[in-house]
C-alpha cells in the first residue's frame, strides 16, 4: 500500500516524462510484485482489493529491438520445374582439341586429264632385237630405170691366128642394136636390185626399233623417248624413216593406239612453217586427212607461233609450239 502513493508521487512530480514510459517503468519494477502485494494486504472496510483486471488497458508501448535470430526450420518439399529459361549468348570458345587418328585411304578419285608434257628423261638402254618378221609379198616390177654410165674398158686381148681367106659373103646386119637391148635390161635388173636392198635395210631398220603396228604399206614404230620437232626428226631420219603422217582414218587409229600405249602426247610430221595456216607433209604436199580438235588449229599459245601437230591419246590433233618435248613416233 505505500508503494502505490509513492508511484503516484512521482508521476505527479515529473510531468515531463509521458504516460507510456511510466507505465512501462512501472510495469518491469512494481507492477511484476503489486498482485502479490495487494492480494496478501487485508481489505479495508469490505472494499474490492486490486487484482490487475480491473483497471483500463494503458497505451501500447513502444515497439522494442529486435530479437535474435531463431533457428532455421525445417526444408520444404520440392516445388514443381518452372519453364525453360531462353537461350543465354554463347560462350567463348573452349581451346582446341587434340589430333584424332588419321582416318583410312579413301576411295580412288576419278582420272584426271592429262598434264603438260614433263621434263626430257634420259635416254634408256637400248633393248633387245624383237624377233625378224615374216617377208613380205613381192611387190610389181618398177618401172624400167634410166641407163646406167658405160663401164671402163677392158684390157685387149691377145691377138688370135690369122685365118684362111673365106669366101666373100653378103653384107651382115649391125650388132649394135642387140648389144643395146642387152644393155637396158642389165640397167633394170641393176635398178631392182638397188631396190631390193633399200627395202631390205629399211625393214631391217624398222625390224629393230621397238614397239610397232602396220597399217597397209606402213609400218608406225615408237621407241618411247621423247624430243623437240626437229631432235624428233633427226631420228626417224636416222632410221630412214620420217615422223608419223597418217593420211587415213585407218592409219590415224594406229598411231593412235601407240600413244595411248605411252600415255604421252606425240608429233606428227606436219606443219605450217612455210605459210601460217596450212599445214603441209614434209614434202610439201597439202594434207589428204586431218582429225584436228574443236577449235583447232587456233596457233594460241601466250604470243608464241605453234607451227607443230600434236596428237592426243584420243586421237584428235593441236597445234603446238614446236620447242615442246613429245613422244616420237616413227614411220616407214
Amino acid at each position: 500500500m505505500i508503494l502505490l502513493p509513492l508511484s503516484m508521487l512521482l508521476l505527479l512530480t515529473q510531468p515531463w516524462r509521458s504516460l507510456g514510459t511510466e507505465m512501462n517503468i512501472y510495469s518491469q519494477k512494481i507492477l511484476a510484485n503489486a498482485c502479490t502485494l495487494v492480494v496478501c494486504s487485508p481489505p479495508e472496510d469490505d472494499l474490492p482489493g486490486c487484482d490487475g483486471q480491473d483497471g483500463k488497458e494503458g497505451p501500447q508501448g513502444e515497439k522494442g529491438d529486435p530479437g535474435p535470430p531463431g533457428m532455421p526450420g525445417p526444408a520444404g518439399r520440392e516445388g514443381p520445374s518452372g519453364r525453360q529459361g531462353s537461350m543465354g549468348p554463347p560462350g567463348t570458345p573452349g581451346p582446341k582439341g587434340e589430333t584424332g587418328p588419321k582416318g583410312g585411304l579413301g576411295a580412288p578419285g576419278k582420272q584426271g586429264s592429262p598434264g603438260p608434257a614433263g621434263l626430257k628423261g634420259e635416254r634408256g638402254a637400248p633393248g633387245e632385237p624383237g624377233a625378224p618378221g615374216r617377208a613380205g609379198a613381192a611387190g610389181p616390177a618398177g618401172a624400167i630405170g634410166p641407163q646406167g654410165p658405160s663401164g671402163a674398158r677392158g684390157p685387149p686381148g691377145l691377138k688370135g691366128d690369122r685365118g684362111t681367106p673365106g669366101e666373100r659373103g653378103e653384107k651382115g646386119e649391125s650388132g649394135l642394136t642387140e648389144v643395146k637391148a642387152v644393155r637396158q635390161q642389165v640397167a633394170v635388173l641393176e635398178g631392182h636390185l638397188r631396190r631390193l636392198q633399200n627395202a631390205f635395210s629399211q625393214y631391217k631398220k624398222a625390224v629393230l626399233f621397238p614397239s610397232g603396228l602396220a597399217v597397209g604399206e606402213k609400218i608406225f614404230k615408237t621407241a618411247g623417248v621423247v624430243k623437240s620437232y626437229s631432235d624428233a626428226q633427226q631420228v626417224c631420219s636416222e632410221a630412214k624413216g620420217q615422223l608419223a603422217s597418217p593420211r587415213s582414218a585407218a592409219e590415224n587409229e594406229a598411231v593412235t593406239q601407240l600413244v595411248r600405249a605411252q600415255n604421252k602426247h606425240a608429233y606428227l610430221s606436219m606443219n605450217d612453217n612455210t605459210t601460217e595456216g596450212r599445214f603441209t607433209y614434209p614434202t610439201g604436199e597439202s594434207l589428204v586427212y586431218s582429225n584436228w580438235a574443236s577449235g583447232e588449229p587456233n596457233n594460241s599459245d601466250e604470243g608464241k607461233p605453234e607451227n607443230c601437230v600434236e596428237i592426243f591419246p584420243e586421237g584428235k590433233w593441236n597445234d603446238i609450239p614446236c620447242t615442246r618435248e613429245l613422244l616420237v613416233i616413227c614411220e616407214f
